[in-house]
């Protein structure tokens, strides 16, 4: 039985969930088809109302590969739940196939799902999804099995929660292999096969260093993996806490060997050669302790040698931890800030000082003549913050060390989360279009348009002085400029910021003669306007 999985996904095509599966059905002899329709979230992909509508003839190409399989499954996240029913109702209406959805979604909104699904696959599925194939393969019942939620006699069974896998050492590494992948090509405007090239020209571009980061504007090919299961924080704003919650009493937060994980890796450098770099892409990679990641900078250094990126949180830095990494390859880290305000800091349960937050920015900064500047993460459009409570988090941004980059992110309130249940609570989301507009066609990455946020974008210039921001944060400013009917120009002013810094990429890209970057630059752009 050939088990289909479809994977609406964002366009590094990481989709860590299917990949996972895949691995684990085949190391048990199983036929499995992946299909990757990467593609991000951006506002302007949205043809009808909220939603986004893929064209007639991807429908038809999907449908075609679902053909003669016994199981069809989908897995994907709330940003890309209307992709999901798409593809879904299209594969019903064509075809006389059972119908599985899992991920993160799913996972939170079991029952929303069951609306265009036969069975939705609740928390871990590798075990579960097993158990599923089998008994269709015998023609049995599935009703029973743990971890899933189906329909059944006009009604819903839920399913008791399996135990959480333990020994993440146990599973097969994500598969990366081409058998039997297909993607949307999209430069063809169809989906293809999955060769090499394919694969290479979706992997994201990361920075790299060579010298000191002011000669080094080139991007590595880079391959992303996850070492950990789970997230040490708790962050109202992420399911992850929903997820930890499910599992109350089990050790959530598990971590893969070191040993595993570098058979995964030697595997990428032997079976796909063009890879550059390594994104260690857990939550917080630092969650290990000094000794752990000694043993790893050893490890790494001596048996995969290429630089590598990791994410992190303020809590977990320490100047040794940096010192092994920069020695093994470290290159790039990115840490969340999020907020400062008193009233962000309750409302998403991160209680991290701004003392915290400098510690960690300055060892990063000492570490500067050998990684890239870092990335730092803040949330904007909390609709339970004022202006003023925004400034608190631009002043610390103004204390930290040049240079750096500033990622601005726009407050998600995604079903499963404390959040959502707030905003509901407070009648934000009452509406079904509010629940389109507010969450699931919301663009993460693209503030609203109001003075503060652009505050905020000028200080992501960290060469910009200080000084100038300082003073238009002042507020007699805000009171004069903080006004709604102003948004339009804000947007227009990080329109032009953005083109401005996209031509000055573009040109130092080609005096460096990195065409690489313009090339992927090109292809995205040509993608996201078909």
């Amino acid at each position: 039985m050939t088990i289909t999985l479809l994977a609406p996904t964002s366009p590094d095509i990481s989709a860590f969930g299917v990949r996972a599966l895949s691995a684990y059905l085949k190391r048990h002899g199983k036929d499995v088809r992946l299909i990757f329709l990467p593609g991000g979230v951006e506002k302007f992909k949205y043809r009808h109302g909220f939603k986004y509508e893929y064209d007639r003839h991807v429908i038809e190409q999907v449908v075609e590969l679902c053909r003669g399989s016994g199981l069809v499954g989908i897995s994907f996240m709330s940003n890309y739940l209307d992709r999901a029913m798409q593809l879904a109702g299209a594969v019903r209406a064509a075809l006389d196939i059972p119908i599985a959805v899992g991920g993160i979604h799913p996972t939170v909104m079991p029952e929303e799902c069951l609306h265009f699904a036969d069975i939705v696959c609740v928390g871990e599925g590798e075990e579960a999804v097993l158990d599923l194939v089998n008994r269709l393969e015998e023609g049995g019942d599935y009703s029973n099995i743990m971890n899933l939620c189906v329909r059944k006699d006009g009604g819903i069974i839920v399913n008791p929660l399996r135990p959480l896998i333990q020994n993440l050492d146990a599973l097969p590494h994500y598969d990366f292999t081409l058998d039997g992948h297909f993607v949307y090509d999209n430069i063809k405007k169809s989906i293809e096969p999955m060769t090499k090239d394919l694969l290479k020209r979706s992997f994201p571009l990361e920075p790299h260093v060579e010298g000191s980061f002011n000669d080094s504007y080139r991007r590595t090919i880079s391959y992303k993996t996850l070492t950990t299961r789970g997230c040490p924080h708790h962050c109202t704003f992420c399911a992850e806490k929903t997820l930890a919650d499910m599992y109350s009493g089990q050790r959530y937060l598990r971590k893969r060997g070191f040993t595993h994980i570098m058979e995964e890796l030697l595997w990428v450098r032997r079976e796909l050669p063009f890879v550059e770099s390594i994104f260690l892409f857990d939550d917080t990679f630092l969650v290990r302790s000094n000794e752990e990641i000694k043993e790893f900078s050893k490890i790494y250094k001596e048996t995969i040698g290429l630089p590598f990126h990791i994410q992190a949180s303020p809590s977990t830095v320490t100047e040794e931890k940096m010192q092994y990494l920069t020695e093994a390859g470290l290159v790039f880290v990115e840490m969340g800030i999020q907020s400062m305000s008193g009233t962000a800091k309750d409302l998403y349960k991160r209680n991290v000082s701004g003392e915290a937050i400098l510690r960690a920015a300055a060892i990063f900064h000492k570490y500067r003549d050998k990684i890239y500047p870092p990335c730092y993460h803040v949330i904007l459009d909390n609709p339970w913050e004022r202006p003023e409570d925004v400034i608190e988090t631009l002043e610390l941004i103004l204390k930290l060390p040049a240079p750096f980059w500033l990622k601005r992110a726009s407050l998600v309130c995604f079903p499963g989360t404390d959040l959502y249940e707030k905003a509901k609570r407070d009648e934000l989301i009452v509406t079904e279009d509010e629940q389109w507009r507010e969450i699931y066609a919301k663009h993460l990455h693209t503030p609203h348009g109001s003075y503060v946020n652009f505050l905020m974008y000028l200080a992501g210039f960290s060469h910009l002085p200080r000084a100038i921001v300082r003073l238009l944060s002042r507020g007699i400013f805000i009171k004069t400029l903080e006004k709604e009917r102003l948004a339009g120009l804000y947007n227009n002013l990080n329109k032009l910021g953005e083109t401005s810094i996209i031509t000055a990429k573009g040109l130092h890209s080609l005096f460096k003669g990195d065409f690489r970057r313009i090339y992927r630059y090109f292809i995205k752009v040509t993608s996201k306007t078909s």
